[in-house]
């Protein structure tokens, strides 16, 4: 009977090697979920909230707009009523052809702190507009602190810009602040709460191990002088989305800090999956001209991944064809120890950061993520 029993679990080479490779994969696999994907939810535990004095700089936030009205009157107000001594909000209206400029005009009449400019329209293609624009805001910006969000984003608490700005300590020049999609009865939405819970994680974790290497204007601070230091974007004018790239150029290891706090979350309204679409472009146009080691660091984790799964199923259809119960046993152990690790640490996360709670759609949802981020990148090649 022992002997009986012990037969199932003699491997063949074949079988030692491919359980070898999977159980190298889930290791790999666990490593960044411990490793990467906690610790910005450790490092956010950790900070305790202080009430008391801190530094107070006059601010001004910069917004680059073009055709959001709507998205201007819904969430504007959150950002003019923030409780913070001294501010100004700079709305760059970028040649937009729908009735912005009416909006901010009436908006000014109430708020004393908002001002506005205007880029005019053009058909000239060759024309960045959006570096255009975000250099017109920092050049009418009266203010050395300056902090960026977009039109389509609001914050989720009037302590926004006090709690971002807690960050902005005297040897620190740059503040990466987290943003959120808000959840929507589509699925890309879930797909994409997915997908920017594990990005922001692991952008973050970089910072927080002092190699920050990407941020994004959603909800961004950095000091003035940086700007004109680097001569803005002159030396991306060639690159598109090079204003993104501009913020991995200027970001360094001793000077950038992150706020997690969640009050100093901005909330991004996420219906249309062309805003999706367009903030996956910025990322990826700018991903190859990137000195971090980052993205070739977190591709380990994609491909790993991918090749868990395509090695799971494989063992599982190997061990059925030939009854190999023990390699199928076995297989499937590894399958449930990561997933419990998955649901246990992911939604620990997702919870804290916004992102909604991921259970019987958390499988689906990491087996296409990487396909969806293929699809992005295969669609820009053809743009």
């Amino acid at each position: 009977m022992t002997e009986q029993f012990l037969a199932y679990f003699r491997f063949n080479i074949i079988e030692i090697s491919g359980l070898s490779l999977l159980f190298l994969f889930f290791i790999i696999q666990l490593v960044y979920y411990f490793k990467y994907y906690r610790k910005p939810y450790i490092y956010a535990k950790k900070t305790v909230a202080d009430e008391g004095l801190y530094f107070k700089p006059k601010v001004s936030i910069v917004i680059v707009s073009e055709n959001e009205v709507v998205s201007l009157r819904d969430n504007l107000p959150a950002i003019l009523e923030q409780d913070y001594p001294e501010y100004e909000v700079i709305v760059v209206n970028n040649g937009s052809t729908d009735e912005s400029d009416e909006l901010l005009r009436s908006l000014e009449l109430k708020y004393p702190n908002l001002y506005h400019t205007y880029l005019p329209y053009s058909n000239d293609r060759k024309m960045d507009r959006r570096k255009l624009a975000l250099t017109l805001g920092v050049k009418a910006a009266n203010n050395d602190i300056l902090v960026f969000t977009e039109p389509y984003c609001k914050p989720v608490s009037n302590k926004w810009l006090k709690t971002l700005l807690k960050e902005l300590t005297p040897d620190k020049d740059i503040v990466l602040g987290y943003s959120f999609f808000t959840k929507a009865p589509v699925f890309f939405n879930r797909m994409a709460r997915f997908d920017n819970l594990l990005f922001s994680m692991q952008s973050f974790s970089m910072a927080i191990m002092q190699k920050p290497y990407v941020g994004n204007y959603r909800n961004l601070v950095f000091r003035r002088q940086l700007f004109f230091d680097n001569k803005g974007f002159a030396s991306l004018l060639h690159i598109e989305n090079g204003e993104g790239l501009f913020i991995s150029q200027i970001l360094n290891s001793s000077s950038t800090s992150v706020s997690l706090s969640q009050d100093s979350f901005i909330e991004t309204n996420l219906e249309d999956f062309s805003l999706w679409r367009q903030i996956k472009r910025s990322y990826f146009t700018i991903r190859p001209y990137l000195k971090s080691t980052a993205p070739t660091i977190f591709k380990i984790e994609t491909y790993s991944r991918c090749f868990f799964y395509l090695l799971l199923i494989a063992s599982i259809v190997y061990g059925i064809v030939f009854q190999q119960w023990a390699l199928l046993g076995f297989s499937a152990l590894l399958f449930l120890i990561r997933l419990t690790v998955q649901l246990v640490t992911l939604n620990k996360i997702s919870q804290y950061f916004y992102s909604g709670k991921f259970r019987f759609s958390l499988l689906v949802l990491d087996i296409i993520q990487p396909l969806y981020n293929l699809k992005f990148k295969s669609w820009l090649k053809r743009h």
